[in-house]
């Protein structure tokens, strides 16, 4: 009698016949999304003032009511969504990664509690167009064309930043500055040098990882270029997570066909993070005493004290999205300022504690599932010797902007450069995980063995 039995083929081979594709569409949304890049990197005033009454004008404006910039991104939104639409291509990535518009509803539900729902609105509506943005490209050119377009921006970013600093002196923070821990930084194009030396040490980490595939000599001069200007920028953190991150990266490149032994990574890097708050928790008076000298970490711990204060008044809902700092007098944080400088303080610079303070522990929760642990999973399992040239750099953009919000804000940081940066990561690392090989079960029938018939003597 037959008999069933599961067998594991091989993977299934991509059809030889790919329908024809309207390449200039193509290269019209890649356009689209480079420019948009750029406009992202240099932002709307480029080598800006940054005159005590200019830091004073930006605080008390900073209501998320830039129309210019509104327009701009509504723009951009609809020009992809006419490209979308009369594109004659099947997508290259079918839109499924639903938690984060889970998230985004459930920022839109904490407005309605914000002391300002309108303000809070625009700002999660700002998310939405950015995200929308960087999705609907993705699904027009694919994750390698997007991996690409973010390359030349940041190159292109580096290039800017490099030929200002001998012409624009503006492109080194000033002497007049009010923080004299800035004083003579690098900054380029950028308004303060930890965005600058962020953004280039993502470029710095980008380029290695594209001189290690293509061995073009250019992409190690590129990375130079780029390590040199985070020196430059006088950033400990994007400095010190340079060198760390490109070690993790070059043993994550290593195990690329070995998922136990990138599970073991993935442990020490949240074990890494755990280890980050455990100290804190241990040698805290020791370490406050460090953060809260604005020469060295521009008073961190005591800007960490006035959300952390609101959450111990407040601690299921959180003031809604975008609803905590900055929303002209009535932003709650004013009831918790302890010193003067805290009034022109834009976020609690630490990510985690944004959306905590922000949308509750329910928005904490969304966040590190959407953005912690599904793509932990799929840097996990996604990851092969064939599509290592597009996963190896989203994994060093991500692990830089899960420590990077230890100490910073970029989570859903309106359009920050950081941010963005992120989004294109994880859109590349998710279409990517979604378009690998996958090893496929069959049915089969087995055939008994006859049975043999008895000798007979």
């Amino acid at each position: 009698m037959a008999s069933l039995a599961w067998q594991r083929s091989a993977p299934l081979e991509v059809k030889a016949s790919q329908p024809r594709e309207s390449q200039r569409l193509i290269l019209t949304a890649q356009i689209f999304y480079f420019v948009f890049l750029m406009m992202v990197f240099i932002g709307q005033r480029p080598f800006a003032e940054r005159t005590q009454e200019e830091l004073v004008e930006l605080a008390a404006n900073n209501d998320g009511g830039d129309l210019f910039k509104q327009a701009l991104f509504i723009g951009f939104a609809l020009l992809l969504t006419g490209v979308q639409i009369i594109r004659k291509h099947p997508p290259r990535y079918k839109f499924s990664y639903w938690p984060v518009v889970i998230m985004l509803a459930w920022f839109c539900v904490t407005c309605t509690w914000g002391v300002d729902p309108f303000v809070s609105f625009k700002r999660v509506m700002q998310q939405i167009i950015v995200i929308y943005i960087t999705f609907c490209t993705l699904s027009m050119i694919g994750p390698e064309r997007l991996m690409q377009s973010l390359r030349s921006a940041l190159i292109l970013s580096l290039i800017i930043c490099w030929m200002s600093l001998p012409i624009i002196p503006a492109a080194v923070h000033p002497p007049s500055e009010n923080d004299r821990a800035l004083v003579g930084a690098w900054r380029g194009f950028f308004f303060h040098k930890n965005i600058a030396g962020a953004v280039m040490a993502l470029c710095f980490m980008v380029t290695v990882n594209a001189w290690i595939d293509t061995k073009k000599w250019i992409y190690a001069l590129w990375s130079l270029m780029a390590f040199v200007f985070v020196v430059g920028t006088k950033s400990k953190t994007s400095l010190a997570l340079s060198f760390a991150i490109l070690m993790v990266c070059a043993i994550y490149r290593a195990l690329s066909d070995s998922t136990q032994k990138r599970a073991v990574l993935l442990l020490m890097l949240a074990l890494g993070m755990v280890g980050v708050l455990w100290l804190y928790v241990a040698y805290q008076p020791v370490v406050e005493r460090i953060f809260a000298d604005p020469t060295s970490f521009t008073g961190r711990v005591s800007i960490w004290h006035v959300p952390l204060a609101y959450l111990e008044d407040h601690p299921f809902l959180g003031a809604g999205f975008g609803g905590f700092w900055q929303v002209g007098d009535l932003s709650p944080s004013r009831d918790y300022i302890n010193q003067v400088f805290q009034l022109r303080t834009a976020h609690s610079h630490n990510g985690y504690l944004e959306i905590w303070v922000t949308t509750g522990p329910l928005g904490l929760v969304m966040l590190l599932l959407s953005f912690v642990a599904l793509p932990a999973w799929w840097f996990l399992t996604g990851t092969t010797r064939e599509n290592q040239k597009l996963m190896v750099p989203a994994f060093a953009i991500w692990v830089f902007v899960l420590y990077q919000n230890l100490l910073e804000t970029s989570f859903f940081d309106k359009d920050r450069q950081v941010w963005v940066i992120f989004l294109a990561a994880i859109a590349t690392a998710h279409a990517t995980y979604k378009a690998r090989p996958r090893r496929v079960w069959n049915r089969r029938f087995l055939q008994s063995p006859q049975p043999q018939e008895p000798a007979h003597g």
